[in-house]
């Protein structure tokens, strides 16, 4: 199957003017919402800047009724996770957790990384959690859906509070994140790797500083993650590398490369996903190499669709991780050989899910 680009954007699209630090370069259309309204002047009679949008990061505080999502889906490892923040700012063009957004109102493009809503109440609910009674203290992944370690947390520090309290508690927690702001968190992490109760997993895409700057825009540099894999590893604390996404014919011809130096900073393992581009995500990434990159665009997008089994989105159970098919089947393969010729073959250790201290001071004022 071959996938055609398509040239002439839709007219419920927004451009915003001031795209700066983005990811996104569009706003899509909220599938949620029912109606759509059209505007079709053209405000040639004003000033352009009269209507330049403000590429400033707005943040929403909300109080969610619960914190822990149990993750079902055979495609996504661990059974619970957590999210401090909804959205973020980090930008990926590619990022899955995008349409997520539509939920809450917004769009999944522009308004993803502009619009930070923040979980103040995420420890409260945490700590109520791991002292229920039917919590059997199973291991918690941060950062199943958007990064603990985006710019906000170095504002709001919630990720911080929510490791004490998986400290306080002996809970197994798991991280993934593409930010070396982790690093602000050794001193908590330390004590959690101690009691085996802690893994750390570094995102790194690309060693290609033009093209991570263009494709996530405001993560931490591939250097700056190599050396958080280094320094996370001096101080104990088991720290893996997630390859994801790869993306043929974009990325795809780094895995060596990639492998090689995770290596020699340290990491024990890696993991790889392909690249799926699912909802608005499709849509926003094809607008998005068009811009940055013409001269692959087409090609890029006809190899995501022959990896993914003929579809930008492939939502078949186990498939669309791995990818289908020769072209996915021909990565998977580099990806095996690599990890083999650099040793990163293990399988992360399992992390300890000790008995969870409750607090008894309740029980005990009825005596």
């Amino acid at each position: 199957m071959v996938y055609n680009v398509v040239n002439d954007l839709d007219n419920n699209i927004t451009i915003p003017k001031n795209t700066k630090g983005r990811g996104a370069l569009i706003n899509t259309p909220n599938q949620y919402h029912k109606t759509v309204v059209e505007d079709f002047w053209d405000g040639s009679y004003f000033d352009g800047d009269f209507f330049s949008s403000d590429n400033a990061t707005q943040f929403t505080e909300i109080h969610p009724k619960t914190l822990i999502n149990k993750v079902d889906s055979p495609d996504v490892p661990g059974q619970w996770s957590m999210n401090p923040y909804q959205g973020c700012e980090h930008g990926c063009t590619y990022c899955y957790a995008r349409i997520t957004h539509e939920y809450w109102g917004y769009s999944a493009g522009t308004d993803f990384e502009k619009n930070i809503l923040v979980k103040h109440n995420a420890p409260t609910l945490l700590k109520k959690k791991v002292k229920s009674r039917n919590w059997q203290g199973e291991m918690i992944m941060l950062s199943g859906n958007t990064d603990c370690y985006q710019p906000a947390e170095k504002k709001f520090e919630i990720t911080r509070e929510l490791l004490q309290i998986c400290l306080d508690h002996n809970q197994p927690v798991g991280i993934i994140t593409k930010n070396a702001l982790v690093c602000r968190d050794i001193d908590i992490l330390k004590q959690l790797a101690a009691k085996n109760l802690v893994h750390v997993h570094i995102s790194i895409t690309t060693l290609d500083e033009e093209l991570r700057r263009a494709m996530e825009p405001r993560t931490s540099s591939a250097g700056n993650r190599l050396k958080t894999i280094q320094k996370l590893t001096e101080h104990g604390i088991p720290t893996h590398v997630m390859l994801a996404p790869i993306i043929p014919g974009l990325n795809s011809d780094e895995v060596f490369s990639i492998c090689e130096a995770v290596s020699k900073s340290g990491a024990l393992t890696l993991g790889h996903n392909m690249v799926r581009l699912n909802g608005a995500v499709a849509l926003l990434f094809e607008d998005w190499i068009q811009k940055n990159f013409p001269l692959k665009a087409t090609r890029v997008m006809n190899l995501i669709a022959e990896a993914q089994g003929g579809s930008l989105s492939n939502s078949t159970y186990g498939e669309p991780m791995k990818g289908v098919g020769v072209l996915a089947q021909s990565i998977n393969q580099q990806v095996r050989l690599a990890k083999k010729k650099f040793s990163l073959m293990a399988k992360p250790t399992p992390l300890k899910t000790p008995f969870v201290r409750r607090d008894t001071t309740a029980q005990l004022q009825l005596f």
